[in-house]
């Protein structure tokens, strides 16, 4: 049995989960981690299985931009956003022009660089208001510090905008600004199609001495845009330590249910999957963990978001014994945490994010997030002991 929390495992299985390349759901790198995470838990001796759920697949064959300026011009491939709209593979052309033109009718507009009016909170408002006054098309320019892109999530997935909607980074953009200023021309292709597919959860269930205790749950999301290894590894990493430790408790009075996700950067789609399944789940737990985005972020502290004053206190002195360096109470909820919120149900919400005073680039939903580069695994795995504490306290009690 392997030590879930050493630092050596930890190491080991976010390189061995970032190996599997590009995570979105359904796609080969994602089931492909489903099968590596229930094998690292049949090792441990954990009876996992795998759920399937279907998801509406956006498949885009083409997804670029091109433009003239000045008898010259640009083109720059992207990724489309995968809630909105499509054309067919000759693409719309049309005049460009910046999102703050007083007519948008028939034009492509063009957002600024890392735009925060196009956020992921804003966007949507922002999409139907272009909807709303004609716009063709939209391009957004999202570029993380080293140039590469870096993407927002899809929540609108299975009801999405009709509207075009492209995001795009790197020197190969950096003239599209610049071309809808002076109202030049371009092509926006978005050339995809939506498809019926299915993914799969990986889940175990870790049962109690007794029977009419109210459970456990802990969940991971494991699917994302890219390598996602400070976006999702600590997480799953710890997720797969945690099971390891509780499976090896000599007793524990509550039945754990724990459930590794796709469908994150999809509205959820999986876990929502798991929930509906299993009848209340939200509400019969005691409390949920969540191990959400950039645990273990070497740009920003752990954030701590808990659903109540008992929880609270109980994250708090778990992660003081711990011998985590940074991390904070936070009150911004954030990823699967608000399925639980809006059922109702009790939750302690795990997740980096940047505060005021933190500086850095985090490389969240960018091809830049790898091992290397991003992850403190100390803190990965201050943050599994901590976890852990939590945990006893609530399946002991």
């Amino acid at each position: 049995m392997t030590d879930g929390m050493s630092r050596e495992t930890i190491t080991r299985r976010i390189h061995e989960y970032e190996s599997f390349g590009i995570h979105r759901t359904g796609w080969p790198g994602d089931m492909s981690s489903a099968d590596w995470a229930q094998a690292e838990l049949v090792s441990d001796g954990i009876d996992a299985s795998l759920e399937a759920f279907d998801f509406p697949m956006f498949r885009a064959e083409a997804a670029r931009m091109s433009w003239t300026r000045g008898g010259a011009g640009g083109k720059a491939d992207g990724v489309a956003l995968h809630d909105c709209g499509s054309t067919d593979a000759n693409g719309i052309s049309g005049q460009l022009d910046l999102a703050n033109a007083a007519d948008l009718s028939g034009k492509i507009v063009v957002g600024g660089d890392n735009d925060p009016a196009f956020e992921q909170r804003p966007v949507y408002e922002r999409i139907a208001a272009l909807e709303a006054a004609g716009a063709a098309g939209l391009v957004l320019r999202r570029t993380d510090s080293l140039g590469a892109i870096n993407v927002l999530n899809a929540y609108r997935i299975g009801k999405p905008f009709s509207l075009p909607v492209l995001q795009v980074s790197g020197p190969n953009s950096a003239g599209l600004a610049d071309a809808a200023r002076a109202g030049e021309r371009g092509t926006l292709t978005v050339d995809a199609i939506r498809e019926p597919a299915s993914a799969v959860n990986v889940v175990a269930t870790l049962p109690g001495d007794d029977p009419d205790a109210a459970p456990v749950a802990i969940m991971t999301p494991r699917s994302g845009w890219f390598i996602c290894a400070s976006e999702r590894g600590g997480g799953i990493a710890i997720w797969l330590g945690l099971a390891q430790a509780i499976s090896a408790m000599p007793s524990r009075r509550r039945t754990v249910h724990m459930v590794a996700s796709s469908g994150h950067e999809i509205n959820h789609y999986g876990l929502q999957a798991f929930l509906n399944s299993r009848d209340g789940l939200e509400t019969r737990a005691i409390a949920w963990l969540h191990l959400g985005a950039l645990i273990g972020s070497r740009a920003t502290s752990v954030k701590i978001e808990p659903s109540d004053a008992e929880l609270k206190s109980l994250a708090k002195s778990s992660f003081e014994s711990s011998g985590a360096d940074r991390w904070m109470m936070w009150n911004q909820r954030g990823g699967e945490a608000e399925n639980i919120a809006k059922a109702g149900g009790r939750y302690v919400s795990l997740r980096g994010g940047r505060a005021d005073d933190e500086d850095g680039d985090t490389f969240f939903h960018s091809p830049n997030d790898s091992i290397d580069r991003t992850c403190d695994i100390d803190l990965v795995a201050a943050s599994g002991r901590a976890c852990f504490a939590m945990v006893q306290a609530l399946v002991t009690n």
